[in-house]
């Protein structure tokens, strides 16, 4: 069989995995795995673990990447899968804040062993030390698994602003000469979709920490393991500030149950809290000056991905 037709084979066999992976969550009826959609007019009870269907599929994906000996793919899973394990167990047991933080920084240093210390990030050029990229990896793999669980409060954003991200980024590592980058960028994607539409508004299964963390990670190693970082961090500008403005408003790493909410739902209609010692956060800047719904607010942020997504196109003017 040829490279392309594995490739080919394993991205239709994870898509189809994934589908029948978040159909079947969302099925779900056991208490213990449903919580409530807040941001409702009326009381829904939504199974909140759907991002385990992007463990079971990049558990799939990593098998038949060590397969076909794709290093840098098996890598990929490999982190996405034990970042969303931590995220998982905090779904259901619950995890100390600072251990669920944190923990990422180990899986993180599969990366820099898998690319031997060297990665290419455009605009600065080729990274040849084993510490520096081991740095870049856990800072990568660690910020994007807390800031896209920090952002992860409504319907669709996590998800949809993912396959913008991870399909820019791919794009342009493509156009930048790394051919590998397109195979991996579609296998993740098709990964992704169908959690995306089960977690579209009103969303039929919630991402869970376990679906944040684990799309967090497969950004923050994606950015590394091909040479995707500039335009990743462009692209995923909306999560780095939110994550930035929470945790200096809030002073630290706190559990978001015992900070007073950043804002207040009253029939569906999302207001700011101006109560202080309420965090900042990119959601409450949106509805400061007027108040909106869930829809118009989901709509507010992902048109911001998307504007930070095409903005990143632009390194394609340096590529030659």
């Amino acid at each position: 069989m040829s490279i392309a037709m594995n490739y080919a084979l394993i991205a239709i066999t994870s898509f189809v995995i994934s589908l029948i992976a978040v159909y079947a969550i969302s099925r779900l009826r056991n208490p213990r795995l449903l919580a409530p959609d807040v941001h409702k007019p009326y009381k829904v009870l939504v199974p909140k673990i759907g991002g385990v269907s992007v463990l079971i599929a990049m558990g799939v994906v990593t098998l038949m990447a060590y397969l076909i000996n794709d290093a840098r793919l098996l890598a990929l899973g490999l982190v996405t899968l034990t970042v969303g394990l931590i995220g998982l167990a905090d779904d259901l047991w619950g995890l100390p804040v600072s251990v669920r933080v944190f923990l990422p920084l180990v899986p993180s240093l599969i990366i820099p062993v898998v690319v031997h210390g060297y990665i290419y990030i455009l605009l600065i050029g080729h990274v040849h030390n084993f510490f520096v990229v081991a740095f870049l990896s856990m800072l990568a793999v660690t910020v994007m698994a807390n800031a896209v669980n920090m952002l992860d409060v409504m319907n669709g954003i996590v998800p949809v602003s993912t396959l913008m991200i991870l399909t820019v980024s791919g794009v342009i590592s493509y156009m930048a000469g790394f051919s590998y980058a397109l195979p991996a960028t579609l296998i993740l994607v098709l990964t992704v979709l169908p959690l995306a539409v089960f977690n579209w508004y009103p969303a039929k299964v919630f991402n869970g920490n376990v679906g944040s963390y684990a799309l967090g990670a497969m950004m923050g190693a994606f950015m590394v393991l091909y040479n995707a970082g500039t335009q990743g961090v462009i692209s995923a500008l909306p999560y780095i500030i939110n994550g930035f403005l929470i945790v200096i408003t809030a002073r630290g790493f706190k559990p978001r149950e015992t900070l007073k909410r950043p804002v207040i739902v009253n029939d569906g209609v999302i207001h700011a809290n101006k109560v202080p010692g309420s965090p900042t956060t990119l959601v409450k800047l949106m509805v400061m000056r007027r108040s909106k719904t869930e829809r118009e607010v989901v709509h507010d942020i992902l048109l911001l991905f998307l504007i930070t997504s095409l903005a990143s196109l632009s390194l394609l003017a340096f590529i030659t």
